[in-house]
């Protein structure tokens, strides 16, 4: 599965069933309204399903579905 369409399934399972279909690649995570735990529960299983690791720095700094994606991207190019 590819990550783009892996964190946007993830996204929709823990979000407001109002806002399910207007998230896309250039929603701001701040918007979508996910606690802490949620948010920790999407990191996770993506660290998990594509074996890659995001540090705290690199959460803090993603603002937007793209930033989290293209991350992850990169850990997987290894161009962390």
């Amino acid at each position: 599965m590819q990550v783009r369409d892996k964190t946007l399934q993830l996204l929709v399972r823990h979000i407001d069933e109002n806002s399910r279909e207007t998230v896309c690649m250039d929603s701001r995570i701040e918007e979508l309204e996910l606690d802490s735990l949620a948010m920790f529960e999407i990191v996770f299983e993506l660290e998990e399903c594509f074996g890659v690791e995001l540090d705290e720095v690199e959460l803090a700094a993603m603002k937007t579905v793209r930033d989290l994606v293209e991350s992850v991207e990169k850990k997987l190019a290894g161009e962390e």
